[in-house]
């Protein structure tokens, strides 16, 4: 009884992923979704699982590697320049760290990742609402940030009359990485049945609306993500072309959007200016690349064990082109942001937990198994929301990208311990 309580306590959080406004409190400058208590309750009713030999403790590499992140962490609160504010924020860095952990036990019950999939797509399914609620809203005139409660700023977009819709998450963008991951499984859902095909669909037609009202560049490692996919099945099914072909309008589609993030119409955020090519109009470097070279200007002067964890790795104050001023506070790059909060010393540790999660991942198998195409799906979104994304947007402390990671933990164990059956029989 005591591990199912743990077990639903955990697909409740699943769930409640998406919810952070306004289920939230602020914690010595911290924001803190009221969500993130029940991990507490996960956790008492696990270790009470494990007393009571209902559940066994599985061990891994995976273990090693966050450890080290962990330590990296504690040694830049110990040298923090804001020692309390780090202390604190390494409190929140050790949930996410037993999150994982947690993650990547339970998920070794087959049965029960079906169970996390559905809690997920729930929780997806209650974003795709709010966003259409944003989205008729705003239509209906409410078109405001202050009578539209859906509605996020423009942020570097130009102001235009279109909504830009953050649903119920902070920010766009860490709804566009959400909905990475969300794609995928429901994408898996469909392939494996566990979801009929015409429900798998309108879910995966929601997942797309919600993303592109984002205008997010998250978007193209969405794209990125189901070119991989299709890449994968199209090889097994010895489909070479098509499988060649979607790979590489994914990869084309991908870098597009990557590149349109680095340049910007030409505003007085800087002097540095160069005409388009065939035109008269000129053009800059992005916010994005502004803050980039801020952040690691800022990291020059604590290179060791950097400024403490969760202080803020820029300080770049910008017009936007909507009008309005804005001041970015971190890097909008993940290995920049864990750079200038970690110094050299935490990048490298980081560096090594993202290598063993990249090996962790299956692309190629020799049959369409419920079990390859689980970890196909999980590499797949890995690939999309932490790899591509992180490359414009500072996701290292996203509590779903933590439960991803588990989840991809654990279920390579399983295609290990598959594979390593077969060969063995005879």
């Amino acid at each position: 009884m005591t591990l199912k309580i743990c077990k639903w306590l955990f697909l409740f959080l699943i769930i409640s992923l998406p919810l952070v406004r306004p289920f939230n409190t602020q914690i010595f400058g911290l924001m803190v979704p009221y969500t993130d208590f029940i991990f507490l309750g996960v956790f008492i009713f696990w270790v009470l699982a494990l007393f009571r030999r209902q559940t066994k403790f599985r061990f891994d590499k995976f273990y090693l590697f966050i450890g080290l992140y962990g330590f990296a962490l504690t040694i830049s609160t110990i040298f923090s320049t804001q020692p309390q504010r780090s202390f604190f924020k390494l409190l929140g860095e050790f949930y996410l760290f037993g999150l994982a952990v947690i993650t990547f036990n339970l998920v070794r019950d087959k049965s029960f990742f079906k169970q996390i999939c559905f809690a997920w797509l729930f929780g997806t399914g209650l974003t795709i609402l709010a966003s259409i609620a944003g989205f008729v809203l705003f239509y209906l005139g409410d078109k405001t940030i202050y009578d539209n409660y859906f509605l996020s700023h423009f942020g570097s977009l130009p102001a235009g009359n279109y909504p830009r819709i953050h649903a119920l998450f902070a920010n766009a963008n860490m709804m566009a990485n959400f909905l990475n991951v969300s794609l995928l499984l429901a994408v898996l859902a469909e392939k494996t049945g566990w979801l009929k095909k015409i429900a798998a669909r309108i879910l995966q037609a929601g997942i797309w609306f919600a993303a592109i009202f984002t205008f997010s560049a998250g978007l193209g490692g969405m794209i990125l993500s189901l070119g991989i996919w299709f890449w994968a099945l199209f090889n097994e099914n010895k489909k070479t072309v098509f499988s060649k072909v979607s790979l590489a309008l994914a990869i084309i589609f991908a870098v597009a959007v990557f590149s349109s993030t680095l340049i910007s119409p030409d505003t007085n955020n800087t002097t540095r200016e160069f005409s388009f090519p065939l035109s008269d109009k000129k053009i800059e470097a992005s916010v994005r690349v502004l803050v980039w070279e801020n952040a690691f200007e800022n990291f020059k002067e604590f290179p060791l064990f950097g400024r403490g964890t969760g202080t803020n790795t820029a300080s770049l104050q910008y017009a936007t082109l909507s009008g309005g001023n804005q001041i970015l506070l971190d890097a909008h790059n993940v290995w920049l942001n864990v750079l200038g909060q970690t110094g050299l010393f935490g990048v490298t540790v980081f560096v090594l937990l993202s290598i063993f999660l990249i090996t962790r991942c299956l692309f190629k198998f020799d049959n369409l198994s419920e079990q390859n195409l689980i970890h196909l799906a999980l590499s797949c979104a890995f690939v999309g929301a932490f790899l591509y994304q992180g490359l414009s947007g500072s996701f290292e402390d996203a509590r779903h990208l933590w439960v991803l990671f588990g989840m991809l933990a654990g279920i390579s164990t399983f295609s290990e311990n598959d594979n390593s059956q077969a060969s063995k029989a005879p």
